[in-house]
């Protein structure tokens, strides 16, 4: 009777210790889960901003070196106004710690953020449309109109170069 006991108890004990090792390594997976997908949602506004700032490079390549490419200005704003569609839902969670130049401001004061985009958005498409018109005198001050959008962004809400998590 006292072997049965003993045998029962242990089982019991060791169903217990399952069951809490099960519902612990579960909520560690939870959290490297969450931590896993915060990373990713990181590279994914990341590779957002890097193809904006792809387009602004090549537009730049293309006016710095007077490069005869018809229609590839218009092409590269109207990409870079078609990414303005892409920010806000990338920044949707705050994430602003960790390997990103992202500053908490984005979160506290997202209305300025939204703002922001669509400034830039409105410039971009204002550089495609004059990329595509007749006037080629347009072009300088679309260009200008559109990296005074992007600064107006980056100011407030991306950490200096010297703060990016690069440097670190």
């Amino acid at each position: 009777m006292t072997r049965l006991r003993s045998t029962s108890l242990r089982s019991v004990t060791l169903s217990a210790g399952m069951v809490l090792f099960v519902l612990g390594t579960s909520s560690t997976a939870a959290v490297a889960d969450d931590h896993e997908a915060d990373d990713a949602r990181i590279k994914y506004r990341q590779s957002v901003m890097s193809t904006i700032g792809s387009n602004m490079g090549a537009i730049g390549d293309i006016m710095k070196n007077r490069l005869a490419l018809p229609g590839a200005i218009a092409n590269h704003a109207g990409q870079m106004a078609d990414a303005a569609a892409l920010i806000a839902p990338a920044f949707k969670k705050d994430l602003s710690e960790g390997r990103t130049d992202a500053k908490a401001e984005i979160w506290q004061d997202w209305a300025k953020f939204e703002s922001a985009i669509a400034k830039y958005e409105e410039a971009a498409r204002g550089l495609a449309i004059a990329a595509s018109g007749a006037d080629p005198s347009a072009v300088g001050p679309a260009m200008r109109a559109l990296g005074k959008s992007c600064g107006g962004c980056h100011k407030p809400f991306r950490k200096a170069k010297e703060d990016s998590f690069k440097k670190k």
